[in-house]
């Protein structure tokens, strides 16, 4: 990725050095939160002088506050509008307190992105909406999105990707004009898989409308690769055809039930549904329901989403190993505006579209896997 000269030389203005502020843009931009370790890191220098001179100098100039962590770490959040206005992201939420297990997630996030900073990351929800949305023309449904609902209105509002985690886009595709996207995933040192299964199965409907994808699974330990590979290879396994007029029937039939037009059902078609219950199971189908819906989508259409040519796709799982686990945060307390202000949690006014619809099949199957792993220990 090449940052722009302009947005680095903004940042410059404020008295930092080159260094400083492209360390700062990749900051606001991906994570909002770093340490001074990261810094180091990022900057090839020894503990000492160049590292606190960052962090004086953003503290002095109220870009930063922070929050005091256990051993005597400290983890800093920009969050100055100020700033971000100048490199043109006024709009970005990185500048909100966020909850200790979220600083986590942006750490190690910023993490990787520090670790391959030269690459072409689509760096905001403007972005990737309009690369996947507009360019590649994949339906909003399909996109991973939480809709929110107002407080004091009855509107709702959808937004995209806010889990913050980095897409990339690589290498070009077979006999096209796009890049192949990568799509990376930064998981914790715990045992548990079930984030990234979360995570696949939100961006399931993306990723089978893409004729080429790479999932990197990034985390600071090894010791899950192999399993998050299986469950990767488990879900994009190629799978038997749907059949689309059946399915159009179903469809048709799920409508006028949910509508409550149920005097309209014939026998039959109360056995096509409770058939299709059991059969289209899953979160890729419902969104192909909730697009059939929206759009009116002929039985062709349909068969384009639900019967992709999966031999064509190229799919590719990758690791990267990252540096630190941030295991401080298990032990810390951050200091909290009382009102909870600008705090991102989860809240009742608030659905997320792309959760599975059931996740017990997954978490028997992750238990089996995590049980054979102890078996071989």
């Amino acid at each position: 990725m090449s940052i722009r000269v302009d947005h680095v030389e903004a940042i410059e203005r404020f008295g930092y050095t080159p260094t400083e502020a492209r360390f700062l843009y990749l900051v606001a931009t991906h994570s909002g939160y770093f340490t001074q370790q990261q810094f180091l890191r990022f900057a090839g220098v020894n503990p000492g002088g160049m590292g606190t001179r960052l962090t004086v100098k953003a503290l002095e100039q109220g870009h930063i506050r922070t929050a005091k962590l256990a051993r005597h770490t400290q983890i800093y959040n920009l969050f100055s509008r100020p700033f971000y206005r100048e490199i043109e992201k006024g709009n970005l939420r990185n500048r909100r307190r966020l909850s200790d297990e979220l600083i986590r997630t942006r750490l190690l996030i910023l993490d990787f992105v520090l670790a391959h900073s030269d690459l072409d990351y689509l760096e905001t929800e403007h972005e990737k909406v309009r690369y996947f949305h507009e360019e590649r023309r994949v339906p909003l449904t399909l996109l991973p999105h939480r809709t929110y609902k107002g407080t004091k209105s009855q509107g709702e509002t959808d937004r995209y990707f806010v889990d913050r985690f980095s897409i990339f886009l690589g290498h070009p595709e077979p006999a096209s004009d796009h890049s192949g996207p990568a799509f990376v995933y930064c998981d914790s040192a715990s045992n548990s898989l079930l984030g990234f299964v979360s995570y696949l199965e939100s961006y399931q409907p993306l990723l089978r409308r893409l004729s080429a994808f790479e999932i990197i699974y990034a985390a600071p330990k090894a010791g899950k690769f192999r399993r998050a590979e299986a469950f990767f290879t488990r879900l994009f396994a190629p799978t038997t055809r749907v059949n689309t007029q059946h399915l159009c029937q179903y469809f048709t039939v799920r409508q006028l039930w949910e509508r409550g037009l149920t005097s309209q059902l014939t026998r039959a078609d109360r056995e096509l549904l409770r058939d299709g219950d059991q059969r289209y199971q899953g979160q890729t189908l419902d969104h192909m329901y909730r697009e059939w819906q929206a759009s009116g989508l002929s039985p062709t259409q349909l068969n384009t989403l639900v019967n992709p040519d999966s031999g064509q796709t190229k799919m590719a799982f990758k690791t990267h190993l990252l540096p630190e686990s941030y295991d401080i945060l298990d032990h810390v307390s951050i200091r909290k505006n009382r009102r909870g202000s600008g705090t991102v949690r989860g809240n009742a006014h608030s659905t997320n579209d792309s959760a599975a619809s059931s996740t017990s099949g997954t978490r028997k199957y992750l238990k089996a896997q995590e049980q054979t792993d102890e078996q071989h220990l």
